[in-house]
């Protein structure tokens, strides 16, 4: 969301013209890396048809990318206007059509509530996801989801909190407690989401290691380079999120010395749906088969899913006779793999 900055600051020549063309151009770009993302995984959702959880996956990315693109576009068009009326205050230094704009415009208040509003519901998506990888592979158990869900109900509760704050201070042009209080609020939901999107993806990328570890030590190192792909690709994931907050953050803190209030929101707000959206599409490119070219070797991987037109009694000897070129696994090693294998599937 827009942010207040001092006057000499904000109608600056570098406050007029580099924060809408930073911002804005940033936004721009990313909106295209996006939109060429999603339209692969829309692609490659519909014609591959053994995708584990296609449509659920194919909702959530299409909500994702309908509720992030839609706040970007907001917020832009609050920036492109900020900018506008900013240059006009310049010239003329007289700030009063701004402020009068901005405190004074139901347009300008309802674009930016509703640019807030959907970025806190693509945040809570994508959350939803990620809490969804964490529930398949460490259990879905009350113990195991307390914490996790707790956290991301009280990130997301205090951002929605701290955009209504701001609100309230539009609406009402109260003093500058209130805009603290509420710009505080926000950027407490920037921190919490950061750690909380890091934290979780580790944890996930950390079961995943350690479920593998049987299947690596029987499969060999051609097992070992996939699933570290797959360690590496969650990580990244919510690596680049996190990353993306924190500079957010770093920036706006740092107004004093770039001379001018630069705003990250608007790369923020699409790089919520572009994280989860880029692991799903790496994983439809055939992740998994280009990491494990064998194909024995990918069958032993699914050895706990009977094919299709046998019995179960058939697919557990098809299971045991599979040659693994490397010896046989034991038993403990079958629920393991399989424990994994489901979990790759369901969560990647």
């Amino acid at each position: 969301m827009s942010a207040d900055y001092p006057f000499e600051s904000l109608y600056s020549i570098q406050g007029v013209l580099l924060v809408p063309f930073i911002s804005v151009g940033l936004m721009l770009f990313l909106l295209g890396f996006y939109v060429l993302l999603f339209g692969m995984v829309v692609y490659f959702s519909c014609t591959r048809q053994h995708m584990a959880n296609r449509k659920l996956h194919l909702g959530w990315m299409t909500s994702l990318f309908v509720l992030s693109v839609s706040s970007a576009i907001l917020g832009a068009n609050v920036t492109v206007n900020e900018a506008i009326f900013g240059f006009q205050a310049a010239v003329a230094h007289d700030d009063a059509p701004l402020r009068l704009w901005m405190t004074s415009s139901v347009y300008h208040i309802i674009v930016q509530i509703l640019s807030g509003v959907l970025y806190i519901l693509a945040n809570c998506i994508a959350d939803a996801v990620l809490l969804y990888r964490y529930s398949i592979l460490w259990g879905s158990t009350k113990r195991a989801l307390a914490i996790p869900v707790m956290a991301l109900f009280a990130t997301n509760v205090i951002g929605l909190i701290g955009v209504l704050m701001d609100v309230i201070r539009i609406l009402r042009n109260s003093t500058q407690d209130t805009s603290l209080s509420g710009t505080i609020l926000f950027q407490a939901h920037f921190i919490a989401s950061a750690v909380n999107s890091f934290l979780l993806s580790l944890m996930i990328a950390g079961r995943i290691w350690w479920l593998s570890q049987e299947p690596r030590h029987a499969m060999g190192c051609q097992i070992v380079r996939r699933y570290k792909k797959i360690v590496s690709m969650v990580i990244e994931s919510g690596f680049m999120y996190s990353a993306t907050l924190i500079a957010h953050l770093a920036i706006r803190q740092s107004l004093s010395s770039l001379g001018f209030g630069l705003d990250l929101f608007l790369a923020a707000a699409l790089m919520v749906g572009i994280a989860p959206t880029l692991i799903i599409l790496r994983t439809s490119l055939g992740l998994t088969e280009s990491a494990v070219p064998d194909c024995q070797i990918i069958s032993t991987l699914r050895f706990g899913e009977p094919p299709a037109g046998t019995a179960g009694e058939q697919s557990e000897a098809h299971a045991i006779t599979v040659d693994f070129q490397q010896g046989t696994l034991s038993g403990c090693g079958y629920s393991e793999a399989h424990k994994l294998e489901r979990s790759d599937a369901a969560t990647i």
